[in-house]
């Protein structure tokens, strides 16, 4: 049972869930291709130490692998949470009363593969950022919704 489900509150919907968007796995895959590389080549050099960027790539591919496996990002009916991370946790669960403004950041990249930085706005405090996160669009839309209907609930919000 993931990290959402378990600290879903009494009558608590999920209304939209997502992940850490693939590109957390690029420089994993360009460490083993500079180890392929350097292991086809026909210099003797290269095929010697072909085990470094190897070694690199095993140690940052399983690294971002747990770190993929262990985020979850979600927009309740009643909340925003967020975790990220396996041995260093960054969480965050923020009631919708309580969040001023959520907002994306996007590179040219980042709206070419459809991921982004969501970046969390709450009343009071400091803005909380988390980082290349699949259909950042979508996960704000989804909470900008969210916040709309507790808003016209609310009027005095």
């Amino acid at each position: 049972m993931s990290y959402i489900d378990k600290n879903l509150l009494a009558d608590e919907q999920i209304i939209y869930r997502t992940k850490k968007h693939f590109i957390i796995f690029f420089t994993p895959a360009f460490w083993l291709a500079v180890a392929l590389f350097c292991r086809f080549n026909s210099n003797p050099i290269l095929i010697n130490i072909a085990f470094g960027p190897a070694i690199v790539a095993l140690l940052t591919g399983g690294y971002q692998w747990l770190n993929y496996v262990t985020s979850e990002f979600a927009i309740t009916n009643k909340r925003v949470m967020m975790k990220e991370g396996f041995f260093f946790r960054h969480a965050n669960e923020l009631r919708l009363a309580t969040v001023s403004n959520i907002s994306i950041v996007q590179s040219l990249l980042g709206q070419m593969l459809n991921y982004g930085s969501i970046v969390i706005n709450p009343f009071g405090g400091n803005n909380d950022v988390f980082t290349q996160i699949a259909s950042a669009g979508k996960f704000e839309k989804a909470a900008q919704e969210q916040l709309d209907k507790l808003g016209s609930q609310n009027p005095n919000r």
